[in-house]
């Protein structure tokens, strides 16, 4: 049996649709879907009984025979051919057709998903079962809970998609009728390829477009650290690699956007030793920067898909864990303060910071627009009282992502890569896999599991997640370290040469 999905990964790679079927892996949310969609939509909609309500294993024949029963249907699997579709809420009208509801668990459903309603549509239309107006509810981004969670204000319900820039440009409706399209000629081209013993991989920009695909590794060898398809911000790799060429020393130039980036990748695959170092850059960001004490700062935090607690909205995050080092001089021993909380523990962690982290000196943080600064300047919109003093932490931040995002640092072994897991192996003998938990979704999985664990449960949760936590700081203490060994040998090497 198909569903929509399966079309989807179908028309993204027909490897990625065949390895689906044949070896499915199970998908791992990014957030927490702290609520339950579906019921929250039943009060919006003022759902009261009866009303037929479809199972995961329903085959459809359940949700026909409902059709005609129920003015209301709320989950109902639908079968035609072998595809299966589930419908959030259809709602008959006066003239018995239907209204249809979708509900998304974002704030601005893109009008790429009028082809999934298209499609699901089609089958609708090949069971004739009418449809009078359609519908998508989705989540309020202005929405600030207080007290309890207020479904009409929390939801929308609208007759629109949202465009890149989350405008309303057109309805849904008139986006379904230019993406209808007959399913059946899809299935068919489906079947043909789940059948056939093996499918060919072929690298295209799908592979790594939005998330990587999870069988990215299985279909591709890990290219060697020279490749040209580790040029970053490149378009024309691909083509590069399909006209023969390989490595990034003999890049066809007229193929390059030309960022500094791509330059420093280049440099570093001519270079004898694999390293490009902008001495003059790096010396400026560390001597104009950076002043010690140096507090090495690194935050972990949960992803709510609905706001769990006053004055958070939608997709906000709960900050739970930080660890600091704090590095007094240059070569000095080095401190270590954490803090971990449990369920709504934003103010105990924000007290908790204001008086460990020093008051002078540099923040070094990695990344830190889009993590540490940005979970400090929510923390100040949701708790006013302490703006003052958390903007002052904001505004002594430096970001240690900075000289490799740059392009300013950058050694072959990334591979195009400068997360802090891919540096801290280029700079140590540190590996985050020697941890028992060696990921952040495993730390924030791991924490959700704090709230309903025994005592020697959630001793050693802690346990683990103060390791990991803590790890990511001294990574930063040894990356840094790195880069200053590099400037000491550079410095000498340029000014022996002059």
């Amino acid at each position: 049996m198909y569903h929509i999905s399966d079309i989807k990964k179908f028309e993204r790679c027909e490897k990625y649709f065949w390895l689906y079927t044949h070896q499915p892996v199970k998908y791992s949310p990014f957030v927490y879907h702290n609520e339950n969609m579906t019921e929250l939509c039943k009060k919006l909609l003022s759902i009261n009984e009866p009303y037929f309500e479809g199972q995961a294993n329903d085959e459809g024949e359940k949700a026909l025979q409902a059709i005609s029963e129920y003015s209301c249907l709320v989950n109902a699997r639908f079968v035609y051919q072998d595809l299966r579709i589930k419908i959030p809420f259809l709602i008959k009208q006066d003239d018995h057709s239907f209204d249809v509801y979708f509900t998304y668990t974002s704030c601005y459903p893109k009008e790429g998903e009028a082809q999934s309603i298209a499609d699901h549509m089609y089958v609708l239309k090949q069971l004739q079962i009418p449809v009078h107006h359609i519908y998508a509810i989705h989540l309020n981004a202005q929405y600030v809970r207080q007290g309890d969670l207020d479904v009409h204000e929390l939801l929308i319900i609208d007759t629109y998609l949202f465009n890149h820039k989350n405008k309303a440009h057109q309805k849904i409706e008139e986006l379904v009728d230019t993406c209808s399209r007959n399913l059946d000629e899809v299935l068919v081209r489906m079947r043909e390829v789940q059948q056939v013993e093996h499918v060919e991989s072929k690298r295209t920009t799908m592979c790594t477009r939005g998330l990587k695909c999870p069988y990215f590794e299985k279909c591709f060898e890990t290219p060697s650290p020279t490749s040209v398809l580790n040029l970053v911000q490149s378009a024309g790799k691909l083509e590069m690699q399909e006209a023969g060429i390989q490595d990034m020393r003999d890049v066809d130039l007229a193929k390059l956007e030309g960022t500094r980036h791509q330059y420093a990748q280049i440099m570093a695959a001519k270079c004898f030793d694999g390293i490009y170092f902008d001495t003059f850059a790096m010396y400026s960001w560390v001597h104009d920067n950076i002043q010690y004490p140096i507090s090495y700062l690194d935050f972990e935090w949960e992803t709510y898909v609905y706001p769990p607690y006053d004055g958070m909205k939608p997709y906000d995050v709960l900050t739970f864990q930080y660890s600091l080092h704090i590095e007094k001089e240059h070569g000095a021993e080095l401190e270590h303060k954490q803090f971990l909380g449990k369920q709504d523990c934003r103010e105990a962690f924000i007290q908790h910071l204001l008086a460990n982290i020093p008051e002078t000196g540099t923040i070094m943080v990695f990344n830190m627009e889009g993590a540490e600064k940005l979970r400090l300047m929510q923390l100040s919109e949701q708790f006013p009282q302490y703006r003052e003093q958390l903007v002052a932490v904001c505004d002594r931040m430096i970001d240690l992502s900075l000289p490799f995002s740059t392009g300013n640092v950058y050694l072959k072994e990334m591979a195009g890569m400068y997360s802090l897991k891919k540096l801290v192996t280029i700079f140590s003998d540190y590996r985050y896999s020697d941890l028992d938990i060696s990921y952040g979704m495993d730390a924030v999985k791991n924490w959700r599991m704090l709230a309903h664990s025994d005592d020697e449960q959630s001793k050693e949760i802690e346990q683990h997640l103060f390791e990991y936590c803590a790890m990511d700081t001294y990574a930063m203490v040894l990356v840094y370290h790195g880069i200053l060994d590099l400037l000491n040998e550079k410095s000498k090497n340029l000014y022996s040469s002059s």
